[in-house]
């Protein structure tokens, strides 16, 4: 079941109840019954939401709390980078509508370290010359996650929206790492 058709029952349910709820009563007004209407509506969607990102919230707390069957130690912002991962821009080109960037990732730790939630929104953005961003493509050629061995690099390449002839600098978690010129 998908969270669409899930979201449509838990409305439904909601104005039904708030229709029965009202049936019970005196007669009332049309603008009673809009405002119950709203009201309900209302709660259910916020309840949603909260439900949801707590879902989300909880999932991201276990990744970050638990190592990887293989070892390696999950890493998912910027604090959690310092002292242990240096990032570089190594490489761009614009490529049609998008804008290639390969990025070398080092990790300076004596375990692996393994960097999630990389296709989440804003996590990764080019910034060009104007300070104007672009996100990921939504394509699977950009991975969700890297991971890097200890004491040593590795290369990603990441397809950005575009187009962007040339970009100033490469945003990660909310740090800007300069383009070589």
């Amino acid at each position: 079941m998908t969270p669409i058709p899930a979201r449509s029952l838990l409305l439904v349910s909601s104005l039904l109840l708030s229709s029965l709820c009202l049936a019970e009563g005196e007669p009332a007004s049309e603008s009673t019954l809009k405002d119950s209407a709203k009201s309900a509506v209302s709660s259910a969607i916020s309840a949603g939401k909260n439900l949801l990102g707590g879902v989300s919230e909880g999932v991201l707390d276990g990744r970050q709390s638990a190592q990887g069957v293989d070892g390696a130690s999950i890493i998912s912002s910027r604090e959690q980078m310092k002292d242990r991962v240096d990032v570089q821009v190594l490489k761009t080109e614009a490529s049609g509508d998008s804008f290639n960037v390969t990025l070398g990732f080092k990790n300076s730790s004596d375990s692996q370290l393994r960097l999630i939630n990389l296709k989440q929104t804003g996590a990764l953005l080019a910034i060009d010359q104007d300070g104007y961003a672009n996100g990921l493509t939504a394509s699977l050629d950009n991975p969700d996650e890297v991971t890097i061995p200890p004491k040593a690099a590795v290369r990603q390449k990441f397809v950005f929206e575009g187009p962007i002839e040339q970009s100033s600098s490469v945003r990660v978690w909310g740090q800007d790492y300069s383009v070589k010129k």
